[in-house]
């Protein structure tokens, strides 16, 4: 399965170290789900979720959307997670 979905920053730091690597665990926790995510609002190209180096390199700024590919049997539940977790960002 693979779906797709958009993700505006609303914390006021935006996406900064210890956020970005709480993705990152987040994006790991399920070996079987792949993420891909880039910064709409910059251009950027697609990184992988799963490397703190590359989701680091989005530079993603309050008020900035995060476009989001999530493929495999457990993408729904990944994609819940991660919009919960950036939906509580301060």
């Amino acid at each position: 399965m693979s779906l797709e979905m958009d993700i505006e920053i609303n914390g006021k730091h935006g996406l900064h170290v210890r956020p970005c690597a709480s993705l990152v665990k987040i994006c790991n926790s399920d070996p079987e789900v792949k993420v891909k995510i880039r910064n709409t609002s910059e251009n950027s190209p697609y990184v992988d979720g799963k490397s703190m180096m590359q989701v680091s390199t989005l530079r993603a700024s309050y008020g900035q959307t995060l476009h989001f590919v999530i493929d495999g049997n457990n993408a729904t539940q990944m994609a819940e997670r991660i919009a919960e977790f950036l939906s509580r960002l301060d």
